[in-house]
This record gives C-alpha cells, sequence and structure tokens, in this order.
C-alpha cells in the first residue's frame, strides 16, 4: 500500500507543475517569436512581425529547396546530376543551412515587403475572384439566343451581387 502511494504521487507531480497550461503555452510562444527576432544571437529584428516572416520565410524556404533536392533526384537519377549526389539527410541538412542562412541575413524591410506583396496577392485573389467568377457567369448565362424568364432573373440576381461586392469594396479602396 505504501508503495502504491508513492508511486502516484511521484506519478502527479508533472501534473501539479502544468497547472499553469496558458502561461506555459504563452512562454512557447515568446521563445518562439525570440528565436525569429534573433535577440539569442545579439541582433535584434525589432517588432513581433518581423520575427513571425523570419520564421514563415525559414519554413518556406526550407520546404522548398529540401523538396527540390529530393525531388530532382529521383527525376535526374543517381548519375550525372549534382542532386544525385545528396542523401534525403544530407538534403535536409544543407536545406536547412541554406535557409537559415538567408532568414537571418534577409534584411527587416526586405521581410515586410515580401510579407506585404504575398498580402496583396492573396487579397486580389480573394476579393477579384467572386468579381471575375460572376461576370463570367453573366456572359455564359444561358447561351446565345437561349434567354428565358429564369435566366433572366438569375443574371439580374448576379448583376445585383456584383453590383454589392463592388460598391462594398469601394469604401476601403479608396483608404489605401
Amino acid at each position: 500500500m505504501k508503495r502504491v502511494w508513492l508511486l502516484s504521487a511521484l506519478l502527479s507531480l508533472p501534473f501539479a507543475a502544468a497547472l499553469d497550461v496558458v502561461g506555459t503555452l504563452g512562454n512557447v510562444w515568446h521563445r518562439i517569436l525570440g528565436i525569429g527576432s534573433l535577440d539569442f544571437i545579439g541582433m535584434s529584428a525589432g517588432q513581433g512581425v518581423v520575427a513571425l516572416t523570419r520564421i514563415l520565410i525559414w519554413l518556406l524556404m526550407f520546404t522548398i529547396f529540401f523538396a527540390v533536392m529530393t525531388g530532382l533526384k529521383g527525376v535526374a537519377g543517381t548519375t550525372g546530376s549534382i542532386f544525385g549526389l545528396f542523401s534525403r539527410g544530407q538534403a535536409g541538412a544543407v536545406a536547412a543551412v541554406v535557409a537559415t542562412i538567408a532568414a537571418i541575413f534577409l534584411p527587416p524591410d526586405v521581410l515586410l515587403a515580401t510579407g506585404t506583396g504575398w498580402a496583396t496577392a492573396v487579397a486580389l485573389l480573394l476579393i477579384g475572384g467572386p468579381i471575375v467568377g460572376l461576370a463570367y457567369l453573366l456572359y455564359t448565362i444561358p447561351g446565345k439566343g437561349q434567354d428565358t424568364k429564369t435566366t433572366v432573373f438569375v443574371k439580374l440576381v448576379l448583376c445585383l451581387l456584383l453590383y454589392w461586392i463592388l460598391s462594398a469594396m469601394r469604401g476601403y479602396v479608396g483608404q489605401f
């Protein structure tokens, strides 16, 4: 009986130490952003957006480099290609080193410009996609010389929806 109590007390110690889950998760988030801000090597990248963008750029570059080094090995074969020289582990190490060097030495202005560029491209796709799609539907429904009352009503609803989207966006576009 004494051993069971001792065993249960020893097993419950980690649970007692982990009661502050929110504080622990907050500390993990600050540690991750601390890596991205380069404070641990004496450099300071400034704000948290730059740190997060630096981490995301590192992940993106590592993924692309690793995929290219392992993917081209299968395409090119093992002879006659520089990519055939790397095993999977070596390709991971080389991709990690190159991505780390690039992410550390990218200036914060370039990181913010990259983030702004991608955000603009995604915003154009999210806003322009429905507009182009509705315009295409208006043009193709139902076909030449086949208009009925139903298709005219559908075109009217699509025109109203397109007008609503464009009028809602007019207020936001003027701000920038």
